[in-house]
């Protein structure tokens, strides 16, 4: 009886201590560049090199494997398929990579490894082998600590360049109350630093994600603010910076045909003009939506679509050109973006050092 009781009594001391750590690691919302993982680019091939232009081709892409597939299957269960149906996916993903996606930097939202996000398929090291040879920079802004397989959780940011990565930190952005199972998200917006060759000052490129659901924007808000009052100051010391991603905010003003009811709308807000800092601008695509609805399998003329994924750039990028790709939302709620960005140099601020 004594060796049941002290086995019982170990057992709960067990259980506090794994309960306050798991509550103290997971219940810190506070994003860390500490948790940053960069890899470097291959010595071979043109990955890894510096930029000899002032030209830079951002894309924007989501990693999701999640409800996107029965399209034509009105009532089909929002959380199906299982992981076999995500093969398919993948394929065409990968296909689609190949052939289009030669983007210099690529930066994903929602780029996940296997857990029940994502029916277990580790869409990340999936990434990682197609782009093999990139230089990358991934954050994990939603992750389970201490949580055992198969409900851990690892998911986030990406970016991946071929050329060579200076430097990589995150961006600490405010965070929501809200947590799932006591796993609070730590809100980031992820950044990798690009030398210009013969430049003093080259390339920032940032990957956001803001928060969506949040009453009447607030969060998101102060999350846009506090980003670009962030991205000011890199540009006052020099740098050209390009910020891309999902802003859950709408972007551009666009009018698809559709029959979804307002109330399924409530967490979609304008982008707030005031945001911006004096000559900085908005480079989305207003012609091809970034974005549908979820509340059922994406029928077109149905579900709600419009752009809120894109670009803003600092006063010194010249935006040659920005375009989303029309894929039906075949893969995921999202659509990728591509853009060409151009450096603009002044002689007289490079000599200075500024």
């Amino acid at each position: 009886m004594r060796a049941r009781f002290i086995a019982l009594a170990a057992l709960a001391v067990a259980v506090a201590l794994y309960a306050g750590a798991f509550s103290v690691l997971n219940g810190n919302a506070v994003a860390s560049s500490r948790d940053l993982d960069v890899r470097g680019s291959a010595a071979n091939g043109a990955a890894g090199e510096t930029p000899r232009s002032d030209d830079l081709e951002p894309g924007l892409w989501w990693a999701r494997a999640r409800e996107r597939f029965h399209r034509r299957r009105r009532h089909a269960l929002l959380f199906h398929p299982r992981a076999r149906r995500c093969a398919p996916m993948w394929k065409r993903s990968s296909a689609w990579f190949a052939t289009s996606a030669r983007a210099h930097v690529i930066l994903f939202q929602e780029i996940a490894r296997g857990g029940p996000v994502n029916y277990w398929v580790d869409l990340k090291a999936r990434i990682d082998r197609t782009l093999h040879g990139r230089g990358s920079v991934f954050f994990a802004d939603f992750k389970t600590r201490l949580m055992p397989w198969p409900l851990a959780m690892t998911h986030g940011q990406a970016i991946y360049s071929t050329y060579s990565i200076e430097s990589a930190d995150v961006v600490a952005l405010p965070a929501e109350d809200a947590s799932i199972f006591g796993v609070k998200r730590r809100y980031a917006s992820v950044v990798a630093r690009i030398p210009i060759d013969g430049a003093a000052h080259g390339w920032t490129v940032a990957s956001v994600h803001l928060a969506a659901f949040d009453p009447d924007a607030a969060v998101r808000t102060r999350q846009l603010r506090e980003l670009l009052a962030w991205a000011e100051r890199e540009y006052q010391s020099g740098q050209h910076v390009v910020i891309g991603g999902d802003w859950n905010f709408q972007l551009a003003e666009t009018n698809f045909p559709n029959t979804t009811e307002e109330r399924f709308l409530f967490w979609l807000f304008p982008f707030p003009q005031d945001a911006l800092p004096e000559g900085w601008r908005i480079a989305a695509d207003a012609r091809v939506p970034s974005v549908r609805t979820n509340h059922q399998p994406y029928v077109a003329g149905e579900n709600y679509v419009t752009t809120i994924d894109g670009f803003i750039v600092s006063p010194n990028v010249a935006v040659e050109s920005v375009a989303g790709f029309d894929l039906g939302f075949q893969n995921t709620d999202h659509q990728p973006v591509r853009a060409r960005m151009r450096a603009l140099r002044a002689p007289q601020t490079e000599q200075s050092g500024r």
